[in-house]
């Protein structure tokens, strides 16, 4: 807390999450009277995630979230209704890779108004996009950014942010 001077805005805590894009619930469902079992519909879409990279301070501040989608190609209405700027990627699988998180960092960077007199701690959670990636930790080093590691599955638990 001495890095930021006591300033809990300067601190932020980023994480991924998934989110099915497939209702899970149906509102309603008609069968024939004394029927005792009914068939239930499911998506062809089943398990499609879209990840989600959300990081926020303690004060409420957060930068908009990174979504990558499970495909090659983005079609641009995917974006709709998501917090102004936000930022996507795509690829096929939905596993965070090094290079959506230097885009991520890039990205984070632009939202914080670093300056050597007033940086910011980042904390992430140990996955291997953070901790190995070079490109990360230099940008971190040049832009005033201390990075916290984590272990993997338990940034929930972090009482600094609430």
């Amino acid at each position: 807390m001495d890095t930021i001077k006591h300033k809990p805005a300067r601190l932020y805590n980023c994480n991924e999450t998934g989110i099915t894009i497939v209702e899970h619930k149906h509102t309603k469902m008609l069968g024939l009277k004394g029927k005792r079992q009914i068939s239930s519909l499911s998506s062809a879409e089943r398990g499609s995630l879209v990840t989600v990279i959300n990081c926020v301070s303690p004060n409420g501040h957060f930068i908009p979230p990174l979504l990558v989608f499970p495909i090659k190609n983005l079609k641009q209405e995917l974006m709709n209704g998501t917090p102004p700027g936000s930022v996507h990627a795509c690829r096929p699988s939905w596993w965070i890779q090094s290079e959506i998180s230097s885009q991520w960092f890039l990205h984070f960077i632009s939202h914080t108004n670093l300056t050597k007199e007033d940086p910011v701690i980042l904390v992430l959670d140990g996955h291997y996009s953070h901790t190995r990636n070079l490109e990360v930790i230099t940008l971190a080093r040049e832009n005033h950014v201390d990075i916290i590691c984590i272990p993997l599955h338990s940034s929930h638990k972090n009482a600094a942010l609430g």
